[in-house]
């Protein structure tokens, strides 16, 4: 991606904003462009279709639309959640990252960066039954006993995309329970009987 990434806060504290925003300014790479109060603001004002969207899962909560389309992303667009505490990994998975109130400066800048790396990454859906690298990667991580977020920090990834990629193993392989992808990985070579 060349030239800064551009990034739009939704966050209802003045505080949290000001904070966040100086924080993610200490890299010359990041920008952000806008910040709003809420999810209905940034919908009626010109947002600029920015890189990255970060938004307080609270001012979403009373919505039950598609987190992408409730915030009229595109695929481009990556969508990660300020969280102020601990955090259900089922309510926040649609996020493509989660960064939380205590997270250092440097923690941020690692997360906006996976963030926009993921989304420009993200491989196209096909309809071939051959599996990705990174698929096959998953698959082996998920044969292990693995959970999802374990998966997640091992590949730098965020939950909601090492879902995707679940569900695209699932839905090439015609496989769904966790026993056949084990059967299948053994049996393909892709994990040995005695990692187990």
């Amino acid at each position: 991606m060349s030239g800064k990434v551009k990034i739009t806060i939704i966050e209802p504290s003045e505080i949290v904003v000001t904070g966040l925003k100086r924080l993610i300014e200490q890299n010359v790479s990041f920008h952000v462009v806008k910040t709003f109060c809420s999810v209905h603001e940034y919908n009626t004002m010109p947002n600029g279709n920015p890189d990255i969207i970060i938004v307080n899962p609270l001012t979403t909560a009373d919505d039950s639309s598609d987190l992408r389309s409730l915030l009229q992303a595109s695929s481009n667009t990556a969508i990660l959640a300020i969280n102020y505490g601990p955090y259900d990994e089922e309510a926040l998975r649609d996020y493509d990252g989660i960064i939380g109130i205590f997270n250092t400066h440097e923690q941020i800048e690692k997360k906006l960066s996976a963030a926009i790396k993921n989304t420009s990454d993200k491989e196209t859906y096909d309809n071939s039954n051959e599996l990705s690298t990174r698929e096959c990667e998953i698959l082996t991580a998920v044969a292990k006993g693995k959970t999802n977020k374990e998966i997640a920090d091992e590949f730098n990834l965020s939950i909601h995309t090492v879902i995707s990629h679940r569900k695209n193993i699932s839905h090439k392989l015609g496989i769904n329970s966790i026993a056949g992808l084990t059967i299948y990985a053994v049996m393909n070579k892709l994990l040995d009987v005695e990692d187990f």
